[in-house]
C-alpha cells in the first residue's frame, strides 16, 4: 500500500508536468497561428507528452458532438475518462479552462491557457514537494509493513 501510494504521488507529478507541456505547446499556437480548437486539439493529442496527448485526442475524438454538448462538457467528459493522476483540485484548473476555450477570442483564450498553465505549475511545486517528503515516508512504511508480514508468516 505504501508502494502504491508513492506511485499515485509520482504519477500526478508526471500527469501535471505532461499537461503543462501541452497548454505550453497551446499558447504557443493560440498566439503565433491563432490555431482554431479542432487543429490545435488534433496537434496536442499528436505532440502532447503521454497521458496529456491521450487526454486531447479524447477531446478532439468528441468534436462530432459539438452541436448538442458544449466544448466545455466535452472537455470535461475527457477529463473524467483520462484523469492522468492529477488532483481533484488540478482536474477542475482545467475544468475551467475548457469552459473559456472556443468562447471568445485568440487573446482571451492565450490569457486562460496562460493562467491554467501557472496554477498548474504551481501545482506541480507542491506536488514535487510532496512527493518528495511523503515518497520516501511511504515507501518505507511500504518496506516495513512488508518486513513485519514477512517475519510473521515466519
Amino acid at each position: 500500500m505504501g508502494f502504491s501510494a508513492a506511485r499515485g504521488l509520482a504519477q500526478r507529478v508526471s500527469g501535471l508536468g505532461a499537461v503543462i507541456a501541452a497548454l505550453e505547446l497551446a499558447e504557443r499556437e493560440l498566439s503565433f497561428r491563432l490555431t482554431p480548437i479542432p487543429e490545435l486539439l488534433d496537434e496536442l493529442s499528436r505532440r502532447a507528452p503521454a497521458p496529456a496527448g491521450a487526454f486531447f485526442a479524447g477531446c478532439l475524438a468528441r468534436l462530432d458532438r459539438l452541436g448538442e454538448r458544449s466544448l466545455g462538457e466535452l472537455w470535461d467528459e475527457a477529463i473524467e475518462e483520462q484523469p492522468m493522476g492529477l488532483a481533484a483540485e488540478d482536474r477542475e484548473i482545467l475544468s475551467r479552462l475548457g469552459r473559456v476555450l472556443g468562447r471568445y477570442d485568440g487573446g482571451g483564450q492565450q490569457e486562460a491557457v496562460a493562467l491554467a498553465r501557472v496554477r498548474l505549475e504551481h501545482n506541480l511545486a507542491a506536488a514535487e514537494a510532496d512527493r518528495d517528503s511523503r515518497g520516501r515516508l511511504y515507501g518505507a512504511l511500504g518496506l516495513t509493513a512488508g518486513s513485519f508480514f514477512a517475519i510473521l508468516l515466519l
